[in-house]
């Protein structure tokens, strides 16, 4: 039987989160002035434990990699990442099947590196984690900018 790290729990569970969340803006408005869009960044708060943990040896080059990448992966995330005034006066994710099909291939491609990479686990999450803020950290503030701009313009 495989022993799972809690904190690799935690990271699927946030990964669940903001994938429901988004799916679920696509069909229900979103509530405020967008807020709630970069809220979801808190759930990343876990994480910032790996950061503190002497188990973890990586190098400064290391963790530029792990940080480079995420940011090219946020590139698509953006790209698939749009708002909407709908008839009914309201602020929706415009739907976006490319948007699904990227965030699952990024989690499947994360989780499939996992296991290919070689050093000790607690270094691997570490830098996965500060991949995935690569990824998140710039979606999220380019989500938020895009919501702004549609909330703004043509207030109802």
């Amino acid at each position: 039987m495989m022993n799972y790290n809690p904190i690799l729990i935690i990271i699927v569970l946030v990964a669940a989160v903001i994938f429901y969340r988004q799916i679920i803006s696509m069909f229900q408005p979103i509530r405020g002035k967008g807020t709630r869009i970069m809220i979801t960044l808190f759930l990343l708060t876990p994480g910032w434990a790996l950061i503190m943990n002497p188990n973890a040896e990586v190098t400064p080059t290391e963790v530029a990699i792990a940080l480079l990448l995420g940011c090219i992966l946020s590139i698509p995330l953006i790209l698939t990442t749009g708002y909407e005034r709908r008839k009914d006066g309201k602020i929706y994710v415009k739907k976006s099947l490319a948007f699904v099909i990227l965030f699952v291939l990024i989690f499947a491609t994360r989780w499939t590196i996992r296991g290919i990479i070689d050093m000790d686990s607690d270094s691997r999450m570490l830098l996965f984690f500060i991949a995935a803020c690569g990824y998140l950290i710039p979606w999220k503030i380019s989500s938020y900018c895009k919501f702004r701009k549609v909330y703004i313009s043509n207030r109802v």
